[in-house]
């Protein structure tokens, strides 16, 4: 995804990928019934031939809504950054009152993964990307 906007939404599913996103949190369903990723999304790769020169990097919240069958199998061993490797979704349809639209998502994490139904996400800049020589950016403590 080379263009830039403050907001995506699941209508822009087929445009998006999170490969190497790194995730720095994860909130679960409360009242809100969200789960949200607080990650660093690239919006750009720079090629030098096979080689990545460098990203454009930004720092995003990611939020899926009325999520429900949450299911979470994650194992950290000798792990460093966490990074999302893919998410797919699947299974549309309808809500029974035909309002909304179902997926199923899958979110692949390089620790393991979480699988849902929402009926959509949101993913908002938290401000313009920079290029950066890592797949992160620098976070204050």
């Amino acid at each position: 995804m080379s263009d830039y906007r403050d907001v995506w939404t699941d209508a822009d599913f087929p445009d998006m990928g999170w490969h190497d996103a790194c995730v720095y949190s994860l909130s679960f369903p409360q009242a809100n019934q969200s789960v949200t990723f607080d990650i660093d999304y690239i919006f750009k790769w720079y090629w030098e031939g096979e080689m990545v020169r460098g990203w454009d990097v930004a720092p995003c919240t990611l939020e899926f809504r009325n999520v429900f069958d949450l299911k979470i199998a994650l194992s950290w061993e000798d792990q460093g950054d966490t990074t999302i490797q893919n998410i797919t979704r699947n299974n549309c349809r309808p809500t029974s009152n035909k309002e909304l639209t179902i997926w199923d998502y899958v979110v692949e994490l390089d620790v393991g993964h979480l699988t849902f139904s929402a009926t959509g996400y949101t993913q908002t800049s938290r401000m313009r990307p920079v290029f950066s020589t890592s797949q992160s950016l620098p976070r204050e403590a």
